[in-house]
């Protein structure tokens, strides 16, 4: 799949545990750019369990630029001995050009162990929709792979928009697929080629529209599973919601900085101003009488701004005047709670993937200083909109014990840019202008 976070500079803590290496067995060009490999462990023994839709995390350490980590989603249902992946060549990607240039058979690279919540359900006789776009098709053929491998007998509707031919990967390995297991499938190819034929090649010309989701997947009782770009997911994921389609029957694998897909993203915030002279001003303030617990117990105990600190489980450890404030509960509901009480549904796989993943590595995927964007959710239902930061704490033996983080809330400012932006949207389409 596509890039996840990037990340240079791993550590002995990192190779250890379950991290281990793995060899490329092969590779397969399954388009002119996604590119298969298949990884089986150096050691022989099986590779860690997966469940079809899971990704795993790759570290790679590249001549001259060091080591780096990605995560691709596992392209394969499985088997019991090897991975794949499907990597789709990024212009920009510093491992994905690796991996299609350098890469090779007996090309070795660690992998931490599978994770992610994007997986089909265990049981359940619902119609499933899964609807992809790009190297978001990667996913699906697993789990299409796991549907025929365990003859579960299910309604599945594949809908996979591309650009044409060239750019289309697994095309037949689907349709074979499909005919195992009566799975329907729809292609959409949004710029045909001349040697591209409707009916022989693909379905449909053109992009694929909520209008066509309506009207033509049984919105009233399918699950729906979507992967793709973030431009696809915010085309979809809302208007499947609008048109009736309830969080629990709605699932989607998000790659990329994590954001509110219902709403406008909120603009890029100002790079943070270098720590370094705050620090040594503090420092040398502390002897007279500016240490650095009274400042800390002043920006905790202060209602401005949430301070959340969890455990490594995500259980809430510390929730301050300022949470209580932004989000409704009270010091008491809170200690002890998941931080799920603060996260709205559709996004908690997401954020307890990325949670566990730093977790068992020991390094955050965003950078010192970096002002992320999310949703929050009160006591009382309401959904909010929240920037913060984190920093991860550490026991003695440097191993992450868990996260604090500083909110803020910024709805008001949020919906007057929602305001502002279509505002102007509505100026530039009226008469004369």
């Amino acid at each position: 799949m596509t890039e996840g976070g990037a990340q240079a500079g791993g550590t002995d803590q990192e190779r250890g545990g379950a991290v281990r290496a793995f060899v490329i067995e092969s590779r397969r060009a399954e388009s002119d750019v996604i590119t298969s490999f298949v990884l089986r462990p150096r050691d022989g023994r099986p590779p860690a369990p997966h469940v079809a839709g899971q990704h795993l995390t790759l570290f790679a350490d590249i001549d001259g630029v060091g080591r780096q980590k990605r995560n691709y989603t596992i392209s394969a249902a499985p088997n019991g001995e090897t991975y794949r992946i499907s990597v789709k060549r990024e212009p920009e990607g510093r491992v994905s050009k690796w991996l299609h240039d350098d890469a090779r058979e007996g090309t070795l690279m660690d992998i931490a162990p599978p994770a992610g919540a994007f997986v089909l359900p265990e049981s359940g006789h619902r119609p499933l929709v899964l609807l992809s776009a790009g190297v978001g098709l990667t996913p699906m053929v697993a789990m299409l792979e796991a549907v025929v491998a365990e003859h579960r007998q299910l309604a599945i509707q594949f809908i996979h928009c591309t650009q044409n031919s060239t750019t289309h990967a697994f095309r037949e390995h689907v349709r074979s697929l499909a005919a195992a297991s009566g799975t329907d499938t729809t292609f959409f190819y949004s710029r045909a080629g001349g040697n591209d034929v409707a009916g022989r090649d693909f379905n449909s010309a053109g992009h694929l529209t909520p209008d066509w989701l309506t009207a033509d997947t049984p919105i009233t009782e399918a699950e729906y599973f979507l992967c793709g770009p973030p431009g696809f997911l915010r085309s979809f994921v809302p208007a499947l919601a609008k048109a009736g389609v309830p969080a629990d029957r709605l699932h989607y694998e998000f790659f990329g900085a994590v954001e509110d897909l219902f709403d406008d993203p909120l603009p890029d915030s100002p790079p943070a101003a270098s720590p370094s002279a705050t620090v040594l001003d503090r420092r040398s303030r502390a002897s007279a009488g500016f240490t650095r617990e009274a400042i800390g117990d002043a920006l905790i105990d202060s209602a401005a701004d949430a301070v959340v600190a969890s455990d490594a489980e995500g259980a809430i450890v510390l929730w301050n005047p300022g949470a209580e404030r932004i989000f409704g509960f009270t010091e008491e509901e809170a200690l002890g709670s998941s931080l799920d009480i603060i996260i709205p549904e559709p996004f908690r796989a997401r954020h307890w993937e990325g949670y566990r993943e730093t977790v068992a590595s020991g390094q955050s995927r965003y950078g010192a200083g970096d002002m992320l964007s999310v949703p929050g959710l009160t006591q009382d239902g309401r959904r909010i909109s929240l920037e913060f930061t984190i920093a991860l704490l550490r026991d003695e033996a440097g191993k992450v014990s868990g996260m604090v983080a500083v909110l803020r809330d910024i709805t008001p400012r949020f919906e007057e840019m929602k305001a502002l932006k279509k505002k102007m949207a509505a100026t530039q389409n009226s008469p004369g202008a």
